[in-house]
């Protein structure tokens, strides 16, 4: 009896698995549909072949081959790592950004909230390091859920700072980089009007957003393994520029 349990366990473990799999699979697949609308074979059998998709990088990136990149599949637009925290500035940042605008790519910035320091002064560090023009996508602030924390309402009011500095800076609010459960339980109501870019690596996303993050596994020729992105039918990329933004 016990054997036959433990055959039946080692059975629904499995069959998980194979399910998990499968919907990421789909997402993947789905990524590298929009890729191939950018290797010039744009049929009506591809889904979503006018998709506006893109990638975020960092130092983590430690090589791209942007000859590569462009030739075979070309981005739309990049988020590149600026900053996190008070101190941190990645290290690749403003010589990958050359790179893509070399290449007519858009570019944008995010920073990494850090839940252990000011708000404000975060903003501050990536205004800084940024030197965004209205010609960058609108600023990024990237907030999610860590191992280490417990409790995360009580920053709020540090997330509120952050994205008020920049509102000063640069005449809005920045798009807000999350999860639907952190954007329904943590942000709550006071963030409705913010533009979201959401990551869910499994399912369309069940929130509203303008940027989808659908997976974090993508293969992309002159990079690698990479997140990859895209606006959301309908969107006009250009209206998340800076420079639009303002108007």
């Amino acid at each position: 009896m016990k054997t036959k349990r433990i055959i039946i366990i080692a059975f629904i473990l499995l069959l998980a698995g194979v399910l998990m799999f499968t919907k990421k699979h789909e997402i993947y697949q789905y990524g590298k549909h929009v890729l191939k609308s950018y290797n010039g074979n744009k049929t009506k059998s591809i889904k979503n072949s006018d998709a506006v998709w893109g990638i975020d990088i960092s130092h983590h990136q430690k090589s791209i081959d942007w000859d590569v990149l462009v030739s075979e599949n070309k981005p739309d637009f990049i988020f590149l790592k600026s900053t996190e925290g008070v101190t941190h500035q990645d290290s690749k940042y403003k010589a990958y950004k050359k790179k893509a605008q070399q290449k007519g790519i858009l570019t944008g910035a995010y920073h990494f909230f850090s839940y252990s320091t000011p708000g404000k002064a975060q903003a501050e560090n990536f205004i800084k390091h940024s030197e965004l023009t209205e010609s960058d996508l609108i600023p990024v602030l990237d907030v999610e859920y860590i191992k280490s924390r417990k409790s995360y309402k009580s920053k709020v009011g540090e997330i509120k700072a952050f994205c008020e500095a920049i509102k000063a800076e640069y005449g809005m609010f920045p798009i807000i980089y999350c999860e639907c459960d952190y954007k329904n339980k943590v942000l709550g109501s006071d963030f409705d009007t913010y533009t979201f870019w959401i990551s869910d690596l499994y399912k369309s996303p069940s929130c509203d957003y303008a940027f989808w993050q659908y997976t974090d596994s993508g293969r992309v020729n002159g990079i690698g393994r990479i997140d990859n992105n895209k606006l959301r039918d309908g969107l006009n990329i250009n209206d998340y520029l800076i420079g639009s933004a303002k108007k």
